[in-house]
């Protein structure tokens, strides 16, 4: 703004006629004391709810005096604030009743959401573990209080008055998710690991591995040291929350027990998708009564039934760690393998929507590592260029997500 005016020589009457004093303040000098932007300046934990009677001051602004707005300046906050994905995406600071009926009111207006989906999973989860009476804390999509192991998703919610608007929400949520297509070679399975060693990011795999059940129509177990199936098969939103709520953690990690079922009936799979910290510590048992480890049974199934893909949703100690599964196709230079990274101790849900782009691509390249080759292309052969090829790589290489898979390998 300096920069702007001093070059452009704004006027402070003639080019601002209705706040005359606004560019004398961008260059240090007071605002008039009757102003909002004055008023504000001096935000207290004591005054900010006697200013928001006055004015409409941004969540931004407010953000720092969370613990002392009331229910009225929470009400007017979500009443004024321009998009409703705000208020969403700070509910936690928020939440009380006047707002939820807001929320609902502006949900059932027709206001849109444009939150990343990774995000609104996250806050329908979060609503519906306020309603559950589940911990919300950091630790909320791993480790639980008192054992549940039967499905709410029919019954009435232990605090139904608590984010009300969940019910409203949740179609939206709904709707989106039928929209995505992932071009993943079917039949598809997903074997989630529920192992001890997944207790905090529990909540999380199971919302990954059932969301992605409902997308591809897939098949779904769980295992820790033996192989188990779900309490019910997740076809909607509900259902994954619901069970994201019941799946426990505990026991050893033997990986290969999941894919024993499909192994020992000699079933067709064409992508396995792996939902697993990879920290194999038990073997699996085929029918002949020998046991083995994933990578081994992964192979035999290849050698004996279907070359199938695969694909390892790891949660890893940090986002540098390779993990040993996935290293060891890597390593025998197996194609078809690809890998999507969480963080084991903060599973976080927004990564969804970069989970879904990986699966849409059918590739393990990161966005940094395509844009740099594009960007030296750019420097030395300039815009029109670099277009027209990608234009002409486009209408040459429109092939099936299939296909075009079979050029990944475990290596990239």
């Amino acid at each position: 703004m300096f920069n702007g005016a001093d070059i452009v020589h704004f006027n402070p009457t003639k080019d601002f006629p209705s706040l005359p004093w606004f560019l004398p303040f961008c260059f240090g000098t007071s605002a008039p004391a009757e102003t909002m932007v004055a008023r504000c300046r001096d935000l207290t934990n004591e005054n900010v709810n006697d200013l928001l009677k006055e004015f409409s001051i941004p969540y931004s602004h407010l953000k720092q005096f969370k613990e002392h707005l009331n229910e009225t300046s929470k009400a007017k906050i979500a009443a004024k604030e321009d998009k409703l994905d705000t208020i969403l995406w700070y509910y936690e600071d928020l939440q009380c009743s006047p707002v939820d009926d807001i929320i609902s009111e502006r949900l059932r207006d027709g206001e849109q959401i444009t939150l990343p989906y990774g995000k609104l999973m996250e806050r329908l989860l979060l609503c519906r573990m306020l309603r559950e009476g589940e911990s919300t804390t950091s630790t909320r999509y791993g480790r639980r209080g008192a054992r549940n192991t039967t499905s709410n998703s029919s019954n009435q919610p232990a605090h139904p008055d608590k984010a009300k608007f969940y019910s409203d929400l949740l179609p939206v949520a709904q709707a989106q998710l039928e929209k995505i297509k992932l071009p993943l070679e079917s039949p598809v399975a997903v074997i989630g690991d529920a192992s001890g060693s997944m207790e905090v990011a529990i909540r999380t795999a199971t919302i990954l591995s059932s969301l992605l059940t409902a997308i591809c129509s897939a098949k779904l177990n769980f295992f820790n040291d033996k192989v188990f199936e779900p309490a019910f098969v997740p076809k909607t939103l509900e259902d994954v929350l619901s069970l994201a709520l019941i799946t426990q953690a505990d026991g050893s990690t033997a990986n290969a027990a999941g894919l024993v079922p499909y192994y020992n009936a000699k079933e067709v799979i064409k992508t396995f998708v792996m939902v697993t910290d990879e920290e194999e510590n038990a073997n699996g048992t085929i029918a002949d009564g020998s046991t083995t480890r994933f990578f081994e049974l992964f192979m035999k199934y290849r050698a004996e039934i279907y070359p199938a893909k695969l694909v390892f949703i790891s949660f890893l100690s940090h986002q540098h760690a390779q993990g040993q599964m996935y290293s060891q196709f890597v390593n025998a230079n197996v194609p078809d393998v690809l890998q999507f990274k969480f963080n084991r101790e903060r599973p976080d849900l927004t990564k969804i929507d970069n989970l879904i782009g990986l699966l849409s691509t059918g590739s393990s390249d990161s966005f940094d590592n395509s844009l740099d080759p594009l960007q030296v292309e750019f420097e030395q052969n300039g815009i029109e260029s670099v277009i027209t090829r990608l234009v002409e790589k486009q209408d040459e290489n429109s092939m099936p997500m299939d296909v075009e898979m079979n050029k990944t390998t475990a290596a990239n």
